[in-house]
């Protein structure tokens, strides 16, 4: 499935089932799956905002369950990488000054870049989405954090699989 194909509504002559009532009902459901994530947030105290990183994620990859899951892991692994990074840097900056920084950066950026090699877990996009939700956030580089930016954004990738899911159905619909 191309990004044009669901984009964009079909011309006016297309078949009513695949012209704009199909884009009008897909842009709904997506909609509403947002808004009912957005307040799930709300109501678990999770960010909002670090939820639709994870929506983000699952879509940063073509979407499935598996590829979900694997970007996810990555989104998580970033976290923890984006937590290490804070303390590292907390604990060479007494010693190396301002270098601390970019000496770390350039540390992290090695190992995250690298692993776009692997066989599975090798969606780099998934590992910075991790690392800017994590500094992004202002966390304390604890455990807490991370569960907590995890749980906000695990939420996201399972309403971006229910948005793809329920996208899926519709056009199954439209096509019976």
């Amino acid at each position: 499935m191309s990004h044009d194909e669901t984009s964009r509504p079909a011309p006016a002559a297309a078949h009513e089932k695949t012209g704009f009532g199909l884009y009008a009902a897909l842009t709904i459901a997506a909609a509403v799956i947002a808004a009912s994530a957005a307040q799930s947030s709300l109501l678990l105290a999770l960010p909002t905002w670090a939820m639709f990183m994870g929506w983000i994620a699952y879509f940063s990859r073509r979407p499935s369950a598996h590829e979900g899951l694997q970007s996810f892991v990555c989104v998580l692994i970033g976290l923890c990488i984006g937590a290490l990074t804070a303390i590292v840097v907390g604990a060479l900056t007494p010693t190396l000054g301002d270098a601390a920084f970019p000496i770390t950066v350039f540390g992290v950026a090695l190992v995250v870049i690298a692993a776009r090699g692997l066989p599975i877990l090798n969606n780099l996009l998934g590992y910075f989405i991790g690392l800017i939700t994590f500094f992004a956030s202002h966390f304390e580089p604890e455990v807490a954090s991370i569960a907590r930016l995890g749980c906000a954004t695990a939420l996201g990738s399972v309403a971006g699989w229910i948005a793809q899911s329920v996208e899926r159905r519709i056009r199954e619909l439209a096509r019976a």
